[in-house]
């Protein structure tokens, strides 16, 4: 057989399986998983003392196709959104499909685009508050404003699937564009991305050993692990109300096993 014909007989596979695992992720995108390992209640009131807006909150899900993401992307963090504060007076002009109760995150949801989502719904969920670093107040608004433009426009499903499909393929350069960014479709992630970029902060970079400098990922690219990753985000550890006082964690933990 000639190389050109493997190539062919390739992508046709290619195409052909990327079809069907569109069609299974679909399917899993609203199958919530029975079994979740929260490994510490949240205090969402401390949550939400702790936030600022511009703050980027990193989510394991509890759906069945938070485990594919965590597969491919090798890591804990499924989902991202950013925190814009109480958007009570946007509900008014956005259409309700788009508008959760008490929103306060801008986010890019599977099968839905991208929403006004409210923090409420990730109570049961591992979570971290990644901080963007250097940011002025006007840069923060800046983002916020970007992200809020956003809203309504569809989830790039064709990002997911090419990540997927990666370990199958020639090698991405990381500065390429995947998926359908450049058709104004958004990943969670990518649209973080981008609306940090519009600041001229970038979330994660990589050395290129032959021009022998640091390269930003292209907004496509980033992953919820990589604000984990970024040294332009700063970690903040919240720690439940409960467990800060004297025995607290003791009693926390024997009032769950009272209750279970």
């Amino acid at each position: 057989m000639s190389s050109r014909f493997l190539r062919k007989l390739k992508i046709s596979l290619l195409r052909a399986s990327k079809l069907r695992l569109g069609t299974f992720v679909v399917r899993k995108v609203n199958k919530r998983k029975e079994v979740y390992n929260l490994h510490y209640p949240n205090d969402l009131q401390d949550l939400r003392r702790k936030l600022l807006p511009g703050d980027v909150l990193l989510v394991e899900g509890d759906y069945g196709v938070s485990d594919w993401i965590k597969v491919y992307s090798s890591h804990t963090w499924s989902h991202c959104a950013l925190f814009v504060g109480d958007q009570s007076r946007a509900i008014s002009t956005t259409p309700q499909e788009f508008v959760e109760d008490h929103p306060s995150l801008v986010e890019a949801i599977m099968g839905r685009g991208v929403i006004l989502g409210s923090l409420s719904k990730y109570e049961g969920c591992n979570l971290r508050i990644c901080r963007p670093r250097n940011l002025t107040r006007v840069q923060r608004e800046a983002v916020i404003r970007w992200a809020l433009g956003k809203v309504c426009v569809s989830y790039d499903l064709e990002n997911v699937l090419q990540f997927m499909s990666l370990p199958f393929e020639e090698q991405v350069p990381p500065t390429h564009d995947i998926g359908e960014l450049a058709s104004g479709k958004f990943t969670c992630s990518s649209l973080l991305a981008a609306a940090f970029g519009q600041v001229g902060l970038d979330v994660l970079h990589y050395y290129d050993r032959i021009a022998k400098k640091i390269v930003p990922y292209h907004h496509s690219q980033i992953q919820p692990k990589d604000f984990d990753l970024s040294p332009n985000f700063d970690i903040i550890k919240v720690q439940p109300a409960a467990y800060r006082k004297p025995g607290g964690l003791l009693n926390a933990l024997l009032n769950r096993q009272k209750t279970a």
